[in-house]
């Protein structure tokens, strides 16, 4: 698994598809996402699918700072009706929590999803040959240790990490893997529930659920990546932070 991430960001690129929903008792907030990450720039681009009929929205993350295009029915409430809002993720590392609602739906930054692996443990299970979209992968059962795959990683992440760890109540998570037979990692699923008192703050009506599907595929697809133009932008990370 370790050996994936280095085989996996070698590559330099790749189309990724991603499918997140959160289930908050009987309510699902269903968000799906497709586009590219550089892995050589650790940049991305992804175009999102909203709920509710929300419509479609754009995430880019570049140097550090993630860009989202917002629908017009918000582009009012929080850019003044500039079509783009930033966030520079490294400047609200101190804030976690604030960062949550806006990016759940989105990578901070292209190795997160990679970052995962490095939280293997021994419990590593192969259940078999499968395919994912047509290439012939091995299907594996892993458990992560959250707290081994955000160690050395930027403070940023280790936050996230420890606000997912805060939300589920567990420093494990079991997921499941399928690598090609390069090696380099084609899909990632991860679904984990929290019950009983861990609700209480935040759901007392139900359960939470968590579900999450990243396909990687493509490899080596270009992949230049920039940031918004900086007059169709508005920056929130002061806003966020706490400051006018």
């Amino acid at each position: 698994m370790a050996a994936a991430i280095q085989k996996t960001t070698a590559a330099g690129s790749a189309k990724i598809a991603t499918a997140t929903q959160v289930g908050v008792g009987q309510a699902s907030l269903p968000i799906t996402a497709t586009g590219v990450i550089n892995f050589a720039g650790q940049t991305a681009d992804l175009t999102e699918t909203l709920p509710g009929n929300q419509g479609t929205g754009e995430t880019r993350f570049v140097n550090g700072v993630l860009y989202e295009r917002l629908p017009g029915t918000l582009v009012a409430q929080l850019s003044g009706g500039k079509p783009w809002i930033s966030l520079n993720v490294t400047a609200l590392s101190g804030q976690p929590g604030n960062l949550q609602p806006l990016i759940a739906d989105a990578p901070t930054d292209p190795s997160t999803i990679l970052g995962f692996l490095r939280g293997a443990g021994d419990q590593i299970n192969t259940i078999g040959p499968e395919a994912v979209d047509g290439t012939p992968t091995t299907h594996y059962t892993i458990l992560i240790d959250l707290d081994k795959a955000a160690a050395g990683q930027s403070t940023q992440t280790q936050n996230a990490v420890h606000v997912l760890e805060q939300q589920l109540g567990t420093h494990t998570v079991p997921a499941q893997v399928w690598l090609d037979s390069d090696g380099r990692l084609r899909k990632i699923s991860m679904r984990e529930t929290v019950t009983g008192s861990a609700t209480t703050t935040t759901s007392p009506a139900g359960n939470i659920s968590f579900d999450f599907t990243a396909t990687l595929s493509d490899f080596g697809v270009p992949a230049d990546i920039t940031a918004p133009p900086t007059n169709q932008t508005t920056d929130l990370t002061n806003l966020l932070n706490g400051n006018h």
